[in-house]
Formats: structure tokens, sequence, C-alpha cells
């Protein structure tokens, strides 16, 4: 009985002691939340910003004055680094280069349109003055055919008598100048063969060129140890290779057909024109002699009504010496177009080959170089890092909204570097983020503090800092 009454006075005892343990662990939890609540770093924070307090305190990170990470606006394989991690550089230096030679052959094409477009403008504009020579010629004409009816109506005088004759003399002189245009139109131009063949050659020359690389990107393909083939520059860039090297092709064929035809001489087109112009002169020769006869003759019926057919027929050629002119006004006015055309596709392919160089947007120093020659990197992929370190800013990354309202443009602030104990840098605020960023929970606002010069303090970008601010009270 007694073991049994001590057994369960035990077992009394060691339920109170429980008890008790619990009901003090309450009180302890209790005081410790009260306790955290007292020190809340927040309401600490922000009764010393805005209650009177004279610094507001947050943590931030030190960077360069400016920087920017640097990326291609197209993709493609780097084919050129020119700068290290560590070098300075000016405001437009090249930095890295991709791949460009289909861009170039693109550059070289549009040249060559370009080119060609403004020969073709040339020759227009000569054929335009050509015709308005013609215009002229029949304004002419028609001049002479009416002084040459007035003259058949009002009877010959001895002063008409001799303009008659010198016309004939002169419509003579236009056959044998007719004659000689027509022989020198006719006749197979050497140096119109010579300018064919040149543009054979460079046509045959870029076919060549290009075919070279369609093949050396046709044979780059390699077998793997598990036996599957790689060809790594089928897909696009074989795809553009091939088209530039068609459209060379078709070029080259082009420039051959104006050798041969440069070579056959005029066509019989050309040969009728130049014959119509003989006998455009001996048909005026004709009707000269004819008004000289009328002179000497006197007037008839028959003589008035030829000089009128005359007349009617140098005001029809007059007219269409005017549909010439026009027509060949169309020819420039298109000729033109093909021109600024041309220089359109030529600007295009050069700033399509400008941007496959990457240039640095101001002075400063490579930071780190983010890529490898041979590398395949993708449109505003960052490729270099790249900052001026002419100076140093630190921008918070904790100040909070309760903080933020105590903090000026302006205001003096000591920076303390971890890497650094013991060093205080001043700076001043000289940014204050007007939009915020919640970090972990907290409402925060970036500022930023330029650091006075201290050029013999190792900083380095990224490192972390304690900002003391001089708040307004």
């Amino acid at each position: 009985m007694n073991i049994k009454r001590d057994l369960i006075l035990l077992l009394l005892l060691t339920v109170a002691l429980c008890v008790g343990l619990v009901a003090c662990q309450t009180e302890e939890a209790d005081e410790v939340q009260e306790s955290a609540t007292a020190v809340s770093p927040v309401s600490d924070v922000n009764s010393r910003a805005v209650g009177g307090f004279s610094t507001v305190t947050a943590e931030g990170e030190v960077v360069p004055l400016s920087n920017a990470e640097l990326s291609f606006q197209i993709g493609g394989n780097v084919a050129e680094i020119m700068v290290e991690a560590g070098d300075d550089v000016s405001a437009g230096d090249p930095l890295m280069r991709l791949d460009s030679v289909a861009l170039e052959n693109a550059v070289r094409q549009a040249e060559a349109g370009l080119a060609a477009a403004k020969a073709s403008q040339k020759s227009a504009e000569a054929q335009l003055s050509v015709a308005e020579s013609a215009v002229e010629r029949a304004q002419s004409g028609i001049t002479s055919a009416e002084a040459q009816l007035a003259l058949v109506k009002a009877g010959a005088t001895e002063e008409e008598l001799a303009a008659a004759e010198k016309n004939l003399a002169a419509a003579e002189a236009s056959i044998v100048a007719a004659a000689g245009d027509r022989d020198a139109s006719v006749r197979v131009s050497d140096a119109a063969i010579q300018s064919a063949q040149a543009q054979v050659a460079a046509a045959q020359a870029e076919v060549d060129s290009l075919q070279r690389t369609y093949d050396d990107i046709i044979d780059a393909c390699f077998t793997l140890p598990d036996g599957d083939e790689i060809c790594p520059l089928y897909g696009p860039v074989e795809e553009q290779t091939r088209a530039q090297l068609e459209a060379l092709k078709t070029n080259l064929q082009a420039a051959q057909a104006a050798e041969a035809e440069a070579r056959a001489g005029a066509t019989p087109a050309e040969r009728q024109l130049a014959n119509s112009g003989v006998g455009v002169a001996m048909a005026q020769r004709d009707q000269a002699q004819a008004q000289l006869d009328l002179l000497l003759a006197g007037a008839r019926d028959e003589q008035i009504q030829q000089a009128e057919v005359g007349v009617a027929q140098a005001i029809l050629a007059e007219k269409q010496a005017q549909v010439g002119v026009t027509q060949e006004e169309a020819a420039v006015t298109q000729a033109e177009a093909a021109v600024t055309k041309a220089e359109a596709d030529l600007e295009a392919a050069q700033k399509a080959l400008d941007r496959m160089l990457l240039t640095a947007p101001f002075d400063g120093q490579v930071g780190d170089v983010l890529t490898e020659v041979g590398e395949l990197v993708g449109p505003e992929l960052p490729v270099v890092r790249f900052a001026d370190f002419g100076g140093w800013l630190v921008k918070t990354t904790d100040l909070t909204e309760l903080d933020v309202v105590a903090v000026k443009n302006g205001l003096p602030a000591e920076v303390r570097v971890d890497a650094l104990p013991g060093e205080v840098i001043d700076g001043v605020v000289t940014d204050i983020a007007s939009v915020a960023s919640v970090v972990r929970g907290d409402v925060t606002y970036e500022v930023t503090i330029a650091l006075d010069d201290n050029g013999e303090l190792p900083l380095r970008w990224g490192m972390t800092a304690t900002v003391d601010i001089e708040a307004e009270s």
C-alpha cells in the first residue's frame, strides 16, 4: 500500500511540474513578442526619418557612373572579337563583329544595281535630249514650210529665189550629214564591245567568288562519332547564298547577251531608223527643190496645194516629235525611280552590314566579354558588359517607403563599403526613384548617391555598401 501511495504522489508531482513549465514558456514567448514589437526595425527607421532623427540608413550596391549590356540587333556567328575585359575604348570603337560574308555580297550587288540604274538614267536623259532636238527641228520645218507657202502665193522675187537656192543647198548638205550619221550609227563600236566584255568579266568574277563560298557551305559537313552527319551551314545561310548565286548567274547571262548584241552591231530596227534620217533629209531636199521650181515657174494652183501639203506634213512631224518627247520623259521618270530604288536598296544593305559590327556607345571600359569567336548569338542577347569607370555611384537596395519621404536630392551621405572596413566615403544624393519596387515583401525606392572622387580606393562593380543619409527632420 505504501508503494502504491508513493507512486500516485510521484505521478501528481510530475503533472504539476509539466503544467508549470508550459506556463513559464507561454509567459516567456509573450515577453519575446512584446520585445520584438518594441524594437521593430521598420517602425524604428521610420521614426528616425520622419520623427526628428537626422540619419536614414540603407544598404546599397556600388556601380559605375554609367553601364550597358551591349548586344547585336540581329543574330549570327561571332567572326571577330576586338577587345578583352579591362580594355579602355572610346565611343565608336569596334568591339565585336559577326560573320557578314552574305551581307557584303548583298552590298556589292546593290552597288552594281545602282551603277546600272544610273547608266540607264543617263541613257534615258540622252534620248530625251535627242527627242527635244527633233521637236526643235520639226518646229523649224513648220516655219520653213509656212514660209515656202507664202512665197508660192506671193510670187518669187530675186531675194526669194536666192533664199530657195540656199535652202536647197542646205537640204542637200543635210542629206550628206544624215548619211554620215547613218553610217556611224550602224557601225560596230569597239568601245561598246570592250565595255560589254568588261561587264561580262565582272559578272563572271562575282559568280566565281560566290560559287566558292557556296561550295564551302556545301562541304562544311562532318560526321559525329555516332555516325550522324552534321551540316551547320545548311538552312538560312545555304538558302540565302544559293539565291544570291542564282541572281549573279542571271546577271552574267544578261551581260553575255549584251556583249553578243554589241558585237552584232545595229539591229534591223536601228538600221531602219538610221536610214529613215537619210530619207527625211532627201524628202526635205526634194521639197526644197520643188519650192525653187515653183518660184521659177510661178505660182499655180497645184503648187499652192503642194505647199499647203508641206505645211501640213511639217505640223504632223512636229506632233510626232512631241509624242517622242513625252515617251522619253516617261522613260527618264522611270529611270530616276529605278535609281531611287537602287539607292534605297544599297542604303538598306549597308545598314544591315553595319549592324554586324558592335561599337562602343560611349567612352569607357570593357567589363566582360560574354561570348567567344565562332559562337552563334541571337538578337538582343548581351555579348559585352560595358561601363564608364571614371566615377562611382551607390544605388540603394532596401530603402523603404517609410524612409524615402525624408530623403531629398542634394542631401549629403556617408558610404561604408563592406570590402573596405574602416573607410568612409562622402557622397551626395543625386536621384530618387519615382516608382517603387517590391523586395522581399517591402515597398522600396532606389536612391542614387554619387561618391566623391577617391581614386585610391579599390572599388569594384557590385560591392555591397551601407549608406547613411543626413535626412531632413
